[in-house]
């Protein structure tokens, strides 16, 4: 214990009357009060700096407990509002995992996503009183964490307020990503650092079941942030350098949280653990095709260069800190932090415009490798690096700690009081339906099964008297696979299909897509097993009847070049088809594992053919070999915005072929349609 050692003052002696204070022979009363000030601010400062736990007073609150009460006061203060509720893509889901959460929808047989069922969790809506305390108690304990191992980190560099102060700067442009479900995964890393570490039994068996119930929880999530904690986890037990027993107990201690969490989760959403295995396949389906059919072009080509130039920080810095481990705790923090960036910039780039999120994880995680103690100059050019960049690829977010308080205490009471959520609820109803523009056909709605396309789902929710019954996969851009996209055509063709659909039709679908032929089975089954009901503006209403189609007829096939046109055969009476057999080169499908694989487009011309000015949509090769609609007859009854144009001509170009290279095999087929 640190022992406060101060030099004795001599005696003081009488002042002389009248004379000034302080006179000769005795100490200055001024002179004393400044030395017990400057006494009791050395003594504070000694105090902060007693952070690591070899040193501290007996009366002094544990390291720990410092660390997590002051990441609480910076989570309170980087608190966000409730998100606005408004008509969106993004919205849209996250209203369809919460309507499915309430009315417990089963995951599996009815409903499939990339996110989980509780996918809702990650953003903080009040879409019901029960899915807005889920999901402010997810943010609260996901943001707490990543804030307690940040301060944990920080403070042996800057003390306890320092780190405080720091972790506030740092988590405040982090959690900017604004979905708490991605920043999981960076505070699942942290724990497994710690780990790595080595810790004594009691604290390692604490810190794996922490990570295990982040693991089975972030499952239910989002898939591929649960399979990443899992995979860390996994790197964190192999690469401790303890007997195997230990391990085997440390890795016990994961798998039984990571279960029991699942398992109770899973039963809290009201699912048969009887759905646990179409549950997986589906989701397995939308994970593994994700990066070849929902690539986008890059918003903004120089993020790529900087996103090289962060990454490149963070694993020297990594370096630097696993170099005071052994052998195999360096081989596994290594794996941790290169898969780890590797799964976000999959996340991010993809997609070409969720990139600001994968910029502030990666700063996230920078503060998070203060855990391993790199240099502190290391660390500080890192930070400064990586939040340069950050707030020059991102919009940076205007420090509120007030307005954060008040917005954490305001949605507690919120979810306390009944009454006020209730009105915050009816609000956020009266204005989606204001901004979908519905009008009169909600009532067309009311007292039927109905689904919203494509991917208007938050309308569902705010219309009280509808029945959501959706096709199996949630919003039809998602079905970019041949399994889910028969998952979807197969539900519209059973007698569980709704009895009506809600259709707003674009002039381009997700991502550029063309919106007649995505996806190309389930439009079919649409065309085939719904006319139409009634028209107002952009929305059609349809109405299920009978099969009015017959059996497919093949008319030609073709196998022609990339970047060559096709002219398409003539229908009659019958809906032309189209199906696609590609190749993909070696290359092709190596980018595919490794971020994304090139873009591949679908370019289509009327009558007139190439010259009279095409139209180039996205191509979901995942899709390919499904029908893929190119014209539809008269007898399909559609109103002339919503009947799909008829296709002269057509030429698939990309996928890593240059024009003239590589094969193509196109299939034209005639299904016949009855009039209503």
């Amino acid at each position: 214990m640190d022992m406060v050692t101060e030099t004795p003052t001599p005696a003081a002696g009488p002042a002389s009357p009248g004379g000034p204070v302080g006179g000769p022979g005795g100490p200055s009363r001024a002179r004393s009060i400044t030395a017990g000030v400057r006494a009791a601010w050395a003594r504070w400062a000694r105090h902060w700096r007693r952070s690591s736990p070899s040193v501290g007073r007996p009366w002094s609150a544990p390291p720990w407990l410092a660390s997590l009460l002051v990441a609480g006061l910076v989570t309170v203060l980087n608190w966000p509002h409730w998100g606005s509720v408004q008509p969106g893509l993004d919205i849209s889901w996250q209203a369809g995992t919460a309507y499915a959460f309430v009315h417990h929808l089963q995951w599996g047989p009815q409903l499939d996503f990339t996110y989980g069922p509780y996918g809702f969790a990650g953003f903080l809506l009040p879409f019901y009183p029960s899915t807005a305390a889920v999901s402010f108690g997810y943010l609260l304990g996901v943001t707490w964490l990543l804030s307690a191992l940040v301060v944990t980190g920080l403070r042996r560099y800057w003390g306890l307020p320092g780190a405080g102060l720091a972790a506030w700067a740092l988590v405040g442009l982090t959690w900017a990503v604004g979905r708490s479900a991605d920043v999981a995964p960076a505070a699942g890393l942290g724990l497994g650092l710690l780990l790595v570490r080595g810790q004594d039994r009691p604290r390692r068996l604490w810190l794996a079941g922490v990570l295990g119930a982040l693991a089975g929880f972030s499952v239910l999530v989002k898939l591929s942030d649960g399979v990443v904690l899992a995979a860390v986890g996994a790197l964190a037990v192999l690469g401790s350098e303890l007997s195997w027993r230990e391990r085997g107990m440390t890795a016990v201690s994961l798998v039984i949280a990571a279960g029991s969490t699942f398992v109770a989760a899973w039963w809290a959403a009201g699912q048969s653990i009887g759905h646990l295995w179409s549950f997986a396949r589906a989701s397995l389906s939308l994970t593994l095709g994700y990066s070849a059919n929902m690539a986008g072009p890059l918003a903004r080509p120089s993020a790529a260069w900087w996103a090289v130039v962060v990454v490149l920080v963070l694993a020297g810095l990594s370096a630097l800190g696993l170099t005071r481990q052994g052998r195999r705790a360096r081989v596994a923090g290594a794996l941790m932090v290169g898969g780890w960036c590797w799964a976000v910039a999959k996340d991010g780039f993809v997609m070409g415009n969720h990139y600001p999120g994968f910029f502030r994880l990666v700063l996230a995680v920078t503060a998070v490798v203060s855990l391993l103690g790199p240099p502190r100059r290391a660390l500080v050019g890192a930070l400064a690096v990586v939040a340069v960049v950050v707030m020059a690829m991102t919009p940076v977010p205007r420090p509120n700690p007030v307005g954060s308080a008040r917005a954490f205490a305001g949605e507690l009471v919120d979810l306390a009081s009944p009454s006020r959520f209730a009105s915050l609820q009816a609000q956020a109803r009266r204005r989606v339906l204001r901004g979908e523009g519905v009008g009169r056909l909600a009532a067309l709605l009311s007292g039927h099964t109905m689904a919203v396309e494509p991917w208007e789902d938050i309308i569902a929710w705010a219309l009280p008297g509808a029945k959501w019954d959706p096709e199996p996969v949630l919003q039809s851009y998602s079905a970019f696979t041949s399994y889910t996209d028969r998952l979807d055509a197969g539900f519209l063709s059973s007698g569980a299909a709704p009895q009506r659909l809600l259709y707003w039709h674009h002039r381009f679908g997700f991502a550029g897509r063309d919106p007649d032929m995505d996806p190309p089975a389930t439009t079919v089954a649409v065309y085939c097993h719904y006319v139409q009901l009634a028209v107002a503006g952009r929305w059609q209403v349809l109405q299920r009847v009978p099969d009015r189609c017959g059996a497919p007829r093949t008319l030609a096939r073709v196998r022609v070049r990339f970047g060559v046109p096709v002219r398409a055969p003539r229908a009659r009476g019958g809906l032309l088809l189209a199906s696609f057999a590609l190749a993909p080169t070696l290359l092709d499908r190596a980018e595919a594992l490794v971020l994304r694989p090139p873009l591949t487009y679908l370019v289509t011309w009327g009558r007139r053919g190439p010259g009279s000015g095409g139209t180039a949509y996205t191509f979901v090769t995942g899709t390919a070999a499904g029908p893929h609609v190119l014209g539809a007859p008269a007898q399909l009854g559609f109103s002339p915005h919503f009947t799909p144009a008829t296709v002269g001509w057509l030429e698939l170009k990309g996928d890593g072929y240059a024009t003239g290279r590589g094969w193509v095999t196109v299939t034209f087929s005639t299904l016949r349609i009855a009039a209503r």
